[in-house]
């Protein structure tokens, strides 16, 4: 039996549940499990077995074990981050030099310098800091909600090192690339990509020019809606440790941090990759990726945690925050790995090769991108996840790439670029509902201010996406 077209069905059900449900991990186990259950010919017992194998074998491998370590670890670095008084050292030295609304946005660029290793760290301490201040200067809230917003995952997704999401997105890519046969460096792809994440680079341009020209946001907050926040106020991301309250105000403990986590980074791409390259970009782009982010990461943790020790902060406390911020990271984990799954079956049902057929010159490669990314953005709305929604398309997306001969790394822009959307302006996109949250901002009214900006940074992004299909090779 042919089920090239069965390759093709089963991650659009996948979708589509995921759409319907918002339930991304339970639409994954289904998708494998039926995967699994027509590789066997529909044998239900059989196909479970296969469903697992696949399953465990994509998992265990040596690159998958370090990204997942990766994952956690970081997570766990992020958090106990927060008990060491460095939000709070930002916000009074910001709070003796900004006295306008626009100081106070310019704020949050600045402090994104030091918080950029999670979009959800950066609302909370970018967030916090930019508080204080839009407060002081009796600024725009709704503007403020909007600028903090963006910073967020539009602005992490860019940065090539030291965050979550590079080990997250080099393991989806490096997964898609491996069952589409592609010979090629996951992470020197990832980073060719990042010009081509337009919406994200579209934004954030836009952001820019709002602070610049003083654009548009109603500063009244309807009362009708303050109820609705309170439900989010209780957010698990939003919430405070204790002892940060209690902590010395220390600026240098957020910094150095930090500092260390891009040096060691940068280190280990240039031990691991020194043999492969010549000079410091060669030996990057041919690191062992997987490897040197877990290792600076791990480095950076232990370094960190007794830097914290020394200063009094309480192993207790710093134990308890390695297990909270480990355990925050762990749904992308399992996404991450549910959808190495599914890409592995639907590749043996011969996904690649009904594609190949069934596209080739059909379609008019100048549309490949727009179309990827417009369909990110749907998917990526109605889940409120980036993190889904690049699970589920790039597996799609790049054996696209391959049979249409679209460039690779446009394609993953255009995968990256639609599911950045959904954490932007959805609401269900957990950075949208941080930023209402700390902004004091009803989430609706948050997404409605901000949606006239995101509809054009969709427009002007397609239109971006169709030019650059037609001049890029």
């Amino acid at each position: 039996m042919n089920y090239g077209f069965i390759s093709l069905f089963i991650p659009v059900i996948v979708i589509v549940l995921a759409i319907l449900t918002k339930r991304i991990i339970s639409s994954l186990i289904v998708g494998i499990l039926a995967g699994g259950i027509m590789l066997a010919g529909g044998n239900i017992i059989q196909g479970v077995m296969l469903s697992s194998e696949h399953l465990v074998k994509s998992i265990a491998t040596e690159e998958s074990v370090y990204i997942i370590l990766f994952l956690f670890v970081f997570g766990a670095f992020g958090e106990i981050m927060k008990v060491s008084g460095g939000i709070k050292g930002f916000t009074e030295i910001s709070n003796k030099f900004v006295k306008t609304e626009k100081g106070a946005l310019g704020a949050i660029w600045l402090v994104s310098i030091v918080t950029f290793i999670d979009c959800c760290f950066h609302v909370i301490a970018s967030g916090t800091v930019g508080k204080a201040l839009i407060e002081k200067t009796n600024g725009n809230k709704k503007k403020f909600a909007f600028v903090l917003n963006v910073t967020s995952c539009l602005l992490i997704v860019l940065i090539p090192f030291g965050t979550t999401y590079v080990g997250y997105i080099v393991g989806v890519i490096a997964s898609s690339l491996s069952k589409a046969g592609i010979n090629e460096s996951a992470y020197g792809l990832f980073i060719k990509s990042i010009p081509y994440n337009l919406y994200a680079i579209t934004m954030l341009l836009i952001s820019i020019i709002v602070i610049i020209f003083n654009f548009g946001f109603n500063k009244t907050i309807n009362p009708n809606t303050e109820s609705e926040e309170v439900e989010y106020g209780g957010h698990e991301a939003h919430e405070q440790c204790e002892f940060e309250e209690k902590a010395q105000p220390r600026p240098l403990n957020l910094i150095l941090p930090l500092t260390l986590l891009i040096a060691t980074t940068f280190f280990f791409f240039w031990f691991t990759g020194k043999d492969k390259g010549t000079g410091l970009t060669g030996a990057i782009m041919n690191a062992d990726f997987e490897k040197s982010i877990f290792m600076s990461a791990l480095i950076s943790l232990v370094i960190t945690s007794v830097f914290y020790v020394i200063q009094k902060i309480p192993l207790s406390e710093i134990e308890s925050h390695f297990l909270a911020g480990g355990n925050e990271i762990m749904p992308p984990i399992i996404v991450l790995t549910l959808s190495w799954g599914l890409s592995s079956i639907v590749q043996d049902l011969g996904f690649t090769e009904f594609v190949t057929s069934a596209m080739g010159n059909q379609v008019p490669h100048f549309l490949i991108p727009a179309s990827i990314f417009l369909l990110g953005c749907v998917i990526s709305y109605f889940m409120g996840s980036a993190w889904g929604t690049w699970a589920l398309i790039m597996p799609i997306a790049i054996p696209i790439a391959v049979a249409t001969n679209t460039n690779l790394a446009l394609i993953i822009g255009s995968v990256l670029a639609g599911g950045s959307l959904g954490d932007n302006a959805s609401p269900l996109g957990e950075t949208a509902i941080l930023s209402s949250t700390i902004s004091e901002v009803p989430l609706m009214e948050h997404i409605k201010s901000e949606l006239p900006y995101c509809l054009i940074g969709v427009g002007i992004s397609t239109i971006l996406f169709i030019i650059f299909a037609i001049i890029v090779v």
